[in-house]
């Protein structure tokens, strides 16, 4: 029972499937409508214009992902420190 337990708890937490539903992320977006694709964010920042909601997964609590907002529209989104250039 307790090997059981121990299979399912780390297929939960280090499984394969992505936990963000980032590919229901577009460019020109409102903060409303990432809201309802993505929920809610671990926490927000920003200044005047330019806001970043940000996200960890958590069965990859180690990785970061971001939303730029800019005006209130999706600027670029993608993972913290990601070598691809940003969306």
């Amino acid at each position: 029972m307790k090997k059981l337990t121990l299979i399912v708890l780390c297929s939960t937490l280090f499984g394969c499937a992505a936990w963000t539903p980032f590919h229901k992320i577009s460019l020109g977006m409102t903060k409303a409508e990432v809201l309802q694709a993505v929920g809610k964010p671990a926490s927000v920042s920003g200044n005047g214009t330019e806001e970043y909601l940000w996200y960890i997964p958590v069965n990859k609590f180690w990785q970061r992902y971001f939303v730029r907002l800019e005006k209130g529209r999706v600027e670029s989104y993608g993972p913290v420190g990601d070598k691809t250039p940003p969306r």
